[in-house]
């Protein structure tokens, strides 16, 4: 346990030094693992690693499962808690007596990462002045505790870690954290405040999350190896899936919180009606076919009043799916859980301009159905032209007997003037 002289000195500096915590045989043990991990000759799936590529921290590649080849030139090895030589150390009893100090006895601790850091001999990638917390970790609260213990003697030699005391107090300087601005940089890293973190191989130190700190390269023949472990008040989430992490100590409540139960309630109905979307674009497309076939094979009058209920179902499945679609927008409106969310929404948006081009299917359908009449209205059609053609004729005869009509009133009169005159 550390004594409350020892606590004074991490709330004034931010860090301080817990002492030797591992024997030689142990550290022997621990590297080995992490050089067997990086090499090949153990294989873990439940931890990732990530290449050191030297010199520029941009330029760093992902972490993956396993290198294609076996290499000892590694900067990281996380997933630690999953390991059985490292596990222990993740739950070693001094980190957990530190994390109920300082998060409150009453609360369980989780794990964020355990992980080796290294820098290999004459290699090593520059790590920037940063802080280790803000929205880019994507946490609902930011963690408060780092235990970075020495596997190799950490030396100003080999690319050590160097931090600004007391700068915890400072707060995160940005909202999203990790790499400091050139402006903060200047203002609170000036070079004789920075102070080398030099530790004997199985000492370890305790660091605030908010303390800035950077390192180097390892320009040594040695490499320079450090296990390190970042621990949290264990009701801590991640904002991205609203989830809580691996707990270390204490317990969690298995019942969810009100509001996520509401988010779940929402969700299984979007799902549902995201699934009577689906069943209703899937009968417009057998409905759909149905019609093709109807202009394709031009029924006889048998067929005809079945191809007109045909589309009669077809206009009550379009008029269905057009009330589905004002359901499934106002269920857009809601806000399902996040770890699903973007997928729910991708395939409403998919089933919308689905049903949105079936509609438009049918309604050419429609019209090519109208405009096409069988044989049984073209017999009516015919007839009715016939009537026209034989009343227009009636009507030319009647025009040309009042045309003979005036033209004989109009000789009657030209006699009779004649005669008076």
């Amino acid at each position: 346990m550390l004594t409350e002289l020892q606590w004074s000195d991490f709330d004034r500096d931010g860090f301080v030094h817990l002492g030797k915590l591992l024997d030689a045989d142990t550290i022997a043990e621990l590297t080995q693992r992490a050089d067997d991990l990086a090499s090949g000759a153990q294989i873990n799936p439940q931890v990732q690693l990530q290449l050191d590529t030297g010199g520029d921290y941009d330029a760093l590649p992902e972490a993956v499962s396993s290198f294609q080849s076996g290499t000892r030139l590694y900067r990281k090895i996380q997933g630690l808690e999953n390991d059985p030589l490292y596990s222990p150390l993740v739950r070693h009893p001094l980190f957990l007596n530190i994390c109920a100090r300082l998060y409150g006895a009453h609360a369980p601790v989780s794990l964020f990462r355990a992980m080796i850091m290294n820098k290999p001999a004459g290699q090593g990638t520059y790590l920037p002045w940063h802080q280790d917390a803000g929205d880019v970790w994507a946490l609902d609260r930011d963690p408060l505790v780092t235990i970075w213990l020495a596997l190799d003697p950490a030396m100003r030699a080999n690319g050590c870690v160097e931090i600004i005391p007391g700068s915890h107090r400072l707060g995160l300087l940005s909202a999203h954290g990790s790499t400091l601005g050139a402006e903060d940089v200047q203002r609170h890293c000036p070079p004789e405040r920075a102070l080398p973190l030099e530790v004997e191989a199985g000492h370890a130190v305790l660091m605030h999350n908010w303390l800035i700190h950077r390192s180097g390269v390892n320009p040594s023949n040695q490499p320079r190896r450090a296990f390190t472990a970042c621990y949290m008040d264990g009701r801590t989430r991640s904002v991205l899936t609203g989830h809580h992490f691996p707990l270390l100590a204490g317990t969690l409540s298995q019942t969810p919180d009100h509001y996520v139960q509401h988010l779940q309630t929402e969700l299984a109905a979007v799902r549902h009606s995201q699934a009577t979307a689906q069943e209703y674009a899937h009968a417009l497309e057998q409905e759909v076919a149905k019609l093709h076939a109807a202009l394709e094979h031009r029924p006889a009058e048998a067929d005809w009043a079945a191809v007109r209920h045909s589309q009669a179902t077809a206009q009550e499945y379009a008029h269905a799916l057009e009330q589905e679609v004002a359901k499934l927008r106002l269920a857009l409106e809601t806000r399902p859980e996040q770890a699903e969310w973007a997928a729910v929404r991708h395939s409403q948006a998919t089933a919308q301009e689905y049903a949105h081009a079936l509609e438009q299917e049918v309604a050419k359908l429609r019209l090519a159905l109208e405009t096409r009449p069988e044989q049984a209205e073209w017999a009516a059609v015919r007839h009715s032209q016939a009537t026209a053609q034989e009343y227009a004729h009636a009507l030319e005869q009647e025009v040309a007997k009042l045309r003979l009509a005036l033209e004989a009133r109009a000789d009657a009169l030209d006699t009779a003037d004649t005669r008076a005159g």
